[in-house]
């Protein structure tokens, strides 16, 4: 999904709410990550970048072995 059309999806999503509870949650997030220097470069640490980005090359490798819920069920539950 772009991020047009996730701003699109959330617009529509935030003018359906009639919870006012629910938007102060939303705005109150908001205002602090945007506010937040830190989550603007990575909300992720240097040790977890790599480790994503070398899970991330297995995958395009082919290298990962990737299980539907049934085989994941059948594994776990022979045990």
């Amino acid at each position: 999904m772009t991020a047009t059309v996730l701003k699109t999806n959330i617009k529509k999503q935030i003018n359906s709410v009639q919870d006012e509870v629910i938007l102060r949650s939303i705005y109150a997030m908001l205002k602090e990550v945007l506010n937040d220097t830190d989550v603007k470069e990575s909300l992720l640490t240097n040790e977890q970048k790599t480790e994503l980005n070398k899970t991330l090359a297995e995958h395009k490798s082919g290298k990962l072995k990737y299980y539907t819920v049934q085989q994941a069920k059948s594994i776990i539950y022979k045990k």
